[in-house]
């Protein structure tokens, strides 16, 4: 056997799926076997790999080994001379297994070879290549002189700032996402330590070949994909201390000496990146949230003085000073809590609208629940409610706005690139365009400027050509997208790029929410009984309520049997008619667990008439 391929996977389906796939076009005319270790995935990977894939020789942990034991042991049943140490949530050219394997057989003194790497979005992964985490080389990276000097073989020496992107070269530190090694020195070395449970274990396997008198070389004629942070994701206190850990661990191993100094620089650089990911990404939700609460108290303060002098308290007289204390900021909490907690400030107009339907719907509730003494006025509710949606639409238009400065918000429309049914009617915001790739490709995204590149591979569309556009169309503010039957798969939204391979309803958190969601309904529907009475489809509802309650039906079920999707009691309406065809109601419902929002739940139920 030439080459052993070896893949820790851990609940991430559809990217394995993906990469092997890339693997399997990358091993045409070699010799080549996959081995696959499962780390105690609970998300069907083994059952869907085995039926897709039966060359692929799996082994099934009933624990989670870790990155470096789990690697060891697919190395320990190899039999390849080369050895392939690859992530799941990778693709690699079709071209990459034989460009990598002939570099090896030219370079003798080469012990291994990492990769040049781009994330989902075409950037270059800068850990491709990288030079050993000396204390020095650690502390120039913390006081900012590798960015000030992003070029200098010194100060930028973390990620080998000098030495140019597209051309192969001697480095000191490889990727554990993909690193193709001799086996003879693997064996020598027995593999990775197993000391580290994750993280650290590539840079400690570098080095320790360096020291054997090998070289490791950086390939950078055959780039892969990397969807950084799919099989183990980042920016998160479990992932701060689980590397802090392993860093501190290549300190005591390797610079014993340094040792105290080195894991005080990398636990600063570490918590303090972490730290600044953390108030980002938080500040991201929680600024816009606090900004859209104070600008709708205003709006809802204003208002109330005009109903108060217009129609209230013609006479004179005002509101409790404790309505514009507490109750009036309760209201503005809990709208925009709603608000946002679904999805209301997403980009979809329909989300806006449900989002605040719900809001609403959620203070007319509060409200009745409320003592006598603190109901001031249902108009008021109304009122602020109206006030808090026209600031919510006030936050949308000043996004947009200030999204203009950024080269994607100009862009529109989807380019597909291999679509196996290519669009016969005219659509305006979707273009096919034929392959190969070239100038004629250029000239067509120059011209219809799309915001979203959709890939289709294994129908004339190779993985090179797609790595190859998105390299070439680098900072252009585009998006992109693979395409398969099964699933899309992407890591510019995190919905897509880590929710593809799980559907939603097998979430914990989103079934709470789903459970929530169907409470709220049933109370709103207990308070507004003397209305619903009313009309036919309220009074079918209202009758629906104790089987609800007690818990043998919940409001939006199924369209058809559900087989093999996540359980759920049968429904008062389904998510949508049934069609009568067995397969089409087991795809529908298939995107409704895949998919699950709650406005599809609300939308159900305002559409629909419970199931006789």
């Amino acid at each position: 056997m030439r080459l052993s391929v070896l893949i820790v996977n851990y609940n991430v389906k559809a990217f394995l799926d993906q990469c092997l796939r890339s693997v399997r076009a990358a091993s045409v005319g070699l010799e080549v076997e996959v081995i696959v270790v499962d780390n105690a995935s609970s998300d069907g990977s083994e059952e869907w790999i085995q039926s897709q894939f039966p060359e692929v020789h799996w082994i099934a942990s009933p624990t989670n080994l870790g990155f470096g034991r789990a690697n060891n042991l697919a190395l320990q049943k190899s039999t390849g001379e080369f050895v392939l140490f690859l992530n799941p949530d990778t693709v690699v050219p079709e071209d990459n297994f034989s460009v990598a394997l002939d570099y090896l057989a030219e370079h003798p003194q080469v012990g291994s070879l990492g990769c040049r790497m781009i994330d989902g979005t075409g950037a270059f992964l800068p850990e491709s290549k990288r030079g050993i985490p000396t204390p020095l080389v650690a502390l120039y990276r913390l006081l900012g002189l590798s960015s000030l000097r992003p070029k200098s073989p010194r100060w930028a020496r973390y990620y080998l700032g000098h030495l140019p992107e597209d051309q192969n070269n001697e480095v000191d530190v490889h990727c554990g996402a993909w690193m193709m090694a001799r086996k003879s020195v693997l064996n020598d070395l027995g593999g990775f330590d197993e000391d580290f449970f994750m993280y650290g274990e590539d840079i400690d396997l570098s080095y320790r070949i360096q020291k054997a008198g090998w070289q490791n070389h950086y390939l950078a004629t055959s780039p892969i994909i990397h969807y950084k942070g799919e099989s183990t994701k980042h920016a998160t206190w479990k992932h701060v201390k689980t590397f802090h850990e392993a860093m501190a661990i290549f300190a005591r191993k390797h610079f014993a000496k340094q040792a105290a100094l080195f894991t005080a620089l990398i636990s600063f650089g570490i918590y303090a990146k972490a730290s600044s990911t953390l108030l980002r990404r938080w500040g991201g939700l929680v600024l816009p949230f606090v900004l859209d609460v104070l600008l709708g108290y205003f709006f809802a303060e204003a208002i109330t003085s005009y109903w108060e002098r217009s129609h209230r308290y013609i006479d004179g007289g005002t509101y409790p000073s404790e309505y514009r204390l507490y109750v009036l900021p309760a209201y503005a909490l809990t709208w925009f809590a709603v608000y946002y907690a679904l999805g209301g400030a997403h980009k979809s107009l329909r989300r806006y609208f449900s989002g605040g339907l719900l809001a609403t719907l959620a203070l007319l509730v509060g409200y009745a629940l409320l003592p006598i003494e603190w109901r001031f006025s249902r108009a008021l509710i109304l009122l602020s409610a109206l006030m808090f949606a026209a600031t919510a639409m006030l936050s949308r238009l000043a996004r947009f706005a200030l999204g203009l400065r950024h080269l994607g918000i100009l862009r529109s429309g989807t380019v597909h690139f291999g679509r196996p049914e290519p669009l016969r009617a005219h659509h305006e915001d979707s273009l096919d365009i034929d392959l190969p790739m070239g100038p004629k490709v250029e000239a067509a995204l120059a011209t219809f400027r799309p915001a979203l590149i959709s890939m289709h591979p294994g129908t004339g569309l190779t993985y090179r050509d797609g790595i190859t556009l998105m390299i070439a169309q680098r900072g252009q503010g585009l998006r992109y997208r693979m395409v398969y039957p099964e699933w899309t798969l992407g890591s510019d939204h995190r919905g897509i790029a880590s929710g593809a391979a799980v559907p939603e309803l097998d979430k914990p958190v989103v079934r709470r929410s789903r459970q929530a969601l169907h409470l709220v309904i049933t109370v709103f529907l207990v308070f507004t009984s003397p209305l619903l009475l009313l009309f036919s489809q309220g009074r079918l509802l209202l009758r629906e309520v104790p089987e609800v309650v007690l818990g043998r039906k919940s409001w939006v079920g199924y369209a058809g049997d559900g087989l093999g999707l996540s359980p759920l009691k049968p429904g008062v309406v389904s998510h949508v008619p049934s069609s009568g065809q067995v397969d089409w109601d087991r795809e529908a419902d298939r995107r409704y667990a895949y998919r699950w929002q709650a406005d599809i739940d609300v939308f159900a139920l305002l559409r629909r008439r419970p199931l006789t």
